[in-house]
């Protein structure tokens, strides 16, 4: 099973808020059935890095954090298939890694934003939300 990570459920594992210990519990879960790659775009890395100098946030907590998950580049045709995604309220880098997980085959994607949601679940991605049911 492929778990994809977006951004806002990788900022949950960083900074405690109302669904990390709910998030923790089903990634353990998943990585101790050993049947999931955890799974991100390499853009990950930036809006780590950046939340993390936003916010305080030590930048080696941001490379721990990282060295937990695989993460994979993007060629052309998903910045393509991004913005063809539908959804007018769908922000770009929401888009980008709806359409990364998309050409990695995800079997499950964790997102905590309303509107990435819709998207992921528009174009058939099986979006969880662990801690918010």
């Amino acid at each position: 099973m492929i778990t994809y990570l977006d951004t806002s459920a990788v900022a949950k594992l960083l900074a405690d808020e109302a669904e990390t210990s709910a998030l923790r519990a089903h990634l353990d879960d998943r990585v101790a059935g050993g049947d999931a790659d955890l799974i991100s775009a390499f853009l990950l890395e930036t809006e780590l890095r950046r939340m993390a100098t936003r916010t305080g946030i030590s930048q080696t907590a941001v490379t721990d954090v990282l060295s937990r998950l695989a993460l994979m580049d993007m060629n052309r045709s998903v910045f393509r298939e991004a913005g063809l995604l539908s959804g007018a309220s769908l922000r770009s880098l929401d888009a980008i890694h709806i359409a990364a997980a998309l050409q990695a085959g995800a079997n499950e994607f964790i997102t905590y934003d309303a509107r990435q949601q819709t998207a992921a679940e528009a174009v058939g991605l099986r979006v969880r939300t662990p801690g918010r049911g």
